[in-house]
């Protein structure tokens, strides 16, 4: 049997070592929400990579379910062997197998599969550490190479050791539990909460989100309790079927109002919103780059319409080069912006702020 020493993590004092994978491009958000949340249980947070954050944190490791600005959480074991083949050496199996259970205990599902992510995932060792793993766990290899008990293998940074990180949780936290109704091209649900803190979103805004899909980002900024009421406009009945049970399974549809109605024609009087989202069409999923040609300009105008005096406009767009040209002679300034990468695609992230002279 292993021993106490054998199964725990990494460690210095109280803290155990975690990190947790972010969008690459939201790291800052990711890492302010982590300061903000457990401010005075959390030690050394620093971004290592894009996309990878390591931090010390005390406490009980559940209360890292509420995080919102990460795909996934992982605690940091470390394994003093010169490859991965020497996991299967029976000191660290048997070590490596604690650990597992440990994590299996804390699942609701009564058979999660096993998934493996390392660099070489299809060499032969990785395979037999699997195939092994699951035999003696008594779990099925997962089909999509994840599954709900998922760990990564990694190269320590000191060169001479290997990092065991399994996933804290059974899915990603970036699957939200309240998405009830999923589509091709919905927003991440990350992504859609960094866009809720980008800017300087203030308590009481009037809130209009365009575009609004499946409703994700209205959701985020409903959990944020920084609204009483938000308008989500969206052109497509099934669109608006679908975020009505997204809403009504996140608890919020009393804090956000559903309206059919075009981006280029919203139902609310002139300077009357503090501040809009949209995720914009990128012409992948939904639409294409002339319908974008088309409706972009219009879009931007009709959201200047609508805006206060300074209210800001955060979007997403994969159009760089048409929203850029098209701001030159629009009512829209950039105030920030930044680059995300979304499984392999590269939009952007703009904040944007309504020119006060040109009410």
């Amino acid at each position: 049997m292993p021993t106490e020493r054998q199964v725990k993590s990494v460690t210095h004092g109280d803290y155990r070592a975690y990190e947790v994978e972010i969008i690459p491009g939201i790291e800052s958000v990711a890492i302010d929400e982590l300061r903000s949340r457990y401010r005075g249980d959390i030690e050394r947070l620093h971004q290592t990579r894009p996309g990878f954050a390591r931090f010390d944190f005390r406490g009980d490791p559940e209360r890292m379910r509420q995080l919102r600005s990460v795909v996934a959480v992982y605690e940091i074991h470390q394994f003093d062997v010169p490859r991965p083949k020497a996991l299967l050496g029976h000191q660290h199996f048997t070590r490596l197998l604690g650990i597992l259970r440990q994590i299996v205990d804390g699942f609701s599902h009564t058979r999660p599969s096993l998934g493996i992510g390392a660099a070489g995932s299809g060499s032969a060792v990785i395979r037999r550490l699997k195939h092994e793993l699951a035999e003696a766990l008594g779990l099925p290899i997962s089909d999509d190479g994840k599954g709900e008990l998922f760990l990564r293998l990694v190269r320590a940074a000191n060169r001479d050791a290997w990092e065991v990180l399994p996933r804290l949780t059974e899915q990603p936290l970036s699957k939200r539990p309240w998405r009830a109704v999923d589509v091709p091209g919905a927003l991440n649900g990350t992504v859609a909460f960094a866009m809720t803190r980008l800017g300087s979103p203030k308590a009481g805004e009037r809130v209009l989100n365009l575009c609004a899909g499946t409703a994700t980002i209205v959701i985020e900024h409903a959990i944020s309790g920084q609204s009483a009421l938000s308008l989500a406009i969206d052109n497509s009945p099934q669109m608006l079927e679908a975020a009505m049970l997204n809403l009504q399974s996140s608890r919020n549809s009393a804090q956000v109002q559903l309206a059919q109605a075009d981006a280029v024609c919203v139902p609310l009087a002139a300077g009357t919103v503090d501040r809009l989202y949209a995720d914009l069409p990128f012409g992948n999923h939904i639409g294409s780059h002339q319908d974008n040609v088309q409706m972009y300009p219009k879009l931007l105008r009709e959201a200047a319409r609508v805006a206060k005096a300074e209210a800001e406009f955060v979007l997403l767009t994969h159009e760089i080069v048409l929203l850029r040209r098209l701001l030159t002679a629009s009512d829209w300034f950039i105030d920030a912006e930044r680059k995300i990468n979304l499984a392999g695609l590269h939009p952007r992230l703009f904040v944007l702020k309504r020119k006060s002279n040109t009410i």
